[in-house]
């Protein structure tokens, strides 16, 4: 049996009639809406304004002696930081993790080369 004309239903069957098109255009807005009301599932998310998360706050404490040498990768990896704190982000954090995890290897790296063993320093000393 064919729906009645002015049904979304019938919309879908095939009829793009006046009646039937003004049906499916309210459920599509119905639709939309119920997409942008969710209601969230868990406590809400703080705003990120608010201060650094725990792995930003971890990355500042990581390379605080290490950011004077390279300021433009420690930048970059208090930036990676804030991606890895922001849960609307979930997509992006594997592969920011990676990225944050190679700079920090880059700036200890750079800050191992500026610094003189202690056999070196004893014998500047005499």
């Amino acid at each position: 049996m064919a729906a009645t004309h002015g049904t979304r239903r019938r919309y879908n069957e095939g009829c793009h009639c006046d009646d039937c098109t003004a049906a499916n255009t309210a459920y599509q807005q119905k639709y939309r809406h119920r997409l942008t009301a969710v209601v969230p599932l868990s406590p809400p998310v703080t705003p990120l304004s608010l201060g650094p998360g725990p792995v930003e706050s971890g990355v500042e404490a990581e390379i605080a002696g290490l950011a004077e040498s390279r300021p433009g990768l420690a930048a970059a990896a208090l930036a990676l930081a804030r991606i890895l704190d922001n849960p609307r982000a979930v997509s992006s954090q594997p592969a920011a993790a990676k990225v944050l995890t190679a700079l920090l290897e880059k700036l200890r790296s750079v800050s191992a080369r500026g610094r003189r063993g202690h056999l070196a320093m004893v014998r500047d000393d005499d």
